[in-house]
């Protein structure tokens, strides 16, 4: 086959899954995609926009609810064999030691004597580890773990390794020397690695590992967009080039995570229900307080993660929540304090409240509980102002059938306590309209 012979692909792929309570919730939709050999692609996009599900597909780990997934041209049908993953985690079994652990992906495929010793001594030698295979997880440090977990993958020889954000636990300078040895190892023939897939969150490790990148949006999780990296190997992280292209991605990302708002085809065209971000309050006041301290108010969204300590997804989540409320706006993936913002951050407690209390009053979702718990009672059945969190969650799951709308729901009774709008007991399941909003 030739060097751009397609190794894996992805046709159509869905995945729903049947929550606890009932509620389908969709991962992915309608996903396409294939992976030739000797790629190294690399999955981004913020979190639960399915971008380890797919890789877990990929691995015959889970089937697709619809679509298929093919190796070689072939309908996959249970694990990969010719794939080992690498996870987050470190995975290891702390009874074992490094060299026990490095070989049950030799026991699984039957590997024994001779050759599976060898095996072992191959795989630990190519991590660097010669030294440590008596030694127990608890003996090491995080970048040994995950190197021993690197040499479990590459014992079995693998032709693909997917890997589901294999730094993220490590700080960030063995999270480098990691990120080097890894593309070392795919281009080490003797590794026998063809391929690699990495999930990450990191704009900066995709742009240093990837050949190409995919960026996944969210509800259902779909690709939104593929950007191909033409920087050479090894890569230089503090090049002019790898900069260039790190920001780049970073407005196809601020573009995915942050995008504009639509406007109404009428001046009086009803707003369109959308879900509020899963954020807590104290989140976006913390992020109003910060951009109160910036010049003139604004910053870059990476930047803001990058100086708040949080993942730039869950910086846009905080983010989108401010701008529902108006209190920033987005051009691009700047963050810009609006005078409103302003005004909500220099009033004490009490008009604080208020004001929140009047914008969440204004937003669609909330109003639309509100408008539920103020006609509560008004037929003659049940108690004023109560509503069930049954009934609740009912009426959400028609605007939101494929997002956990429990989570959804205690995010409203969040912001609605704060804004002293709404109360909630969690013993009987209700939700009550505040005095402050009844008419």
């Amino acid at each position: 086959m030739g060097a751009d012979a397609v190794l894996l692909q992805a046709r159509g792929v869905t995945k729903r899954y049947q929550l606890p309570n009932g509620q389908m919730l969709e991962a992915l939709r309608d996903v396409s995609l294939s992976v030739s050999e000797h790629e190294v692609v690399a999955f981004v996009g913020p979190s639960g926009c399915g971008k380890s599900t797919f890789l877990r597909m990929i691995a015959g780990l889970m089937s697709p609810t619809t679509g298929e997934v093919l190796y070689r041209g072939q309908p996959l049908h249970g694990v990969l064999s010719a794939a080992a993953m690498v996870f987050q985690s470190f995975a290891l079994l702390p009874w074992l030691t490094v060299e026990a652990n490095v070989a049950m992906g030799l026991e699984a495929r039957g590997l024994v004597g001779a050759a599976r010793r060898d095996a072992i001594a191959r795989a630990v030698n190519l991590v660097g580890l010669e030294g440590f295979e008596h030694a127990y997880p608890k003996e090491l440090s995080g970048g040994m773990k995950q190197r021993v977990g690197f040499a479990r993958a590459l014992a079995v020889a693998p032709e693909i390794l997917l890997l589901d954000e294999p730094f993220g636990a490590l700080d960030p300078l063995t999270a480098e020397n990691l990120r080097s040895q890894l593309v070392d190892l795919w281009s080490d023939p003797a590794t026998g690695v063809n391929t690699l897939i990495v999930v990450t969150h990191s704009v900066e490790e995709a742009v240093f590992l990837a050949s190409r990148i995919v960026v996944f949006g969210t509800s259902p999780g779909h690709i939104r967009e593929q950007m191909v990296n033409t920087l050479s190997y090894p890569r230089r992280e503090r090049s002019p080039e790898f900069e260039e292209m790190v920001e780049h991605l970073h407005r196809i990302l601020t573009a995915t995570l942050l995008p504009e708002p639509e406007v109404p085809a009428t001046p009086t065209a009803p707003q369109r229900l959308i879900p509020f971000p899963r954020v807590h309050v104290a989140e976006v006041i913390g992020l109003l307080d910060h951009l109160l301290t910036r010049p003139d108010g604004r910053g870059d969204v990476f930047d803001l993660a990058e100086e708040l300590g949080v993942d730039y997804d869950r910086m846009t989540a905080v983010t989108r929540a401010a701008e529902q409320l108006g209190w920033v706006t987005t051009p691009g993936d700047t963050v810009i304090l609006t005078p409103a913002g302003r005004e909500l951050m220099s009033e004490g407690e009490a008009e604080r409240k208020s004001r929140t209390r009047e914008r969440l009053s204004r937003h669609p979702l909330f109003a639309r509980v509100l408008t539920t718990l103020k006609d509560a009672g008004a037929d003659g059945e049940g108690e004023p102002g109560v509503v069930d969190e049954e009934d609740l969650l009912a009426d959400l799951t028609i605007y939101f059938p494929f997002i956990p709308v429990d989570a959804l729901l205690m995010t409203i009774v969040e912001w609605g306590r704060e804004a002293e709008l709404l109360d909630y007991d969690a013993g009987a399941k209700k939700l009550t309209l505040m005095e402050t909003v009844k008419e």
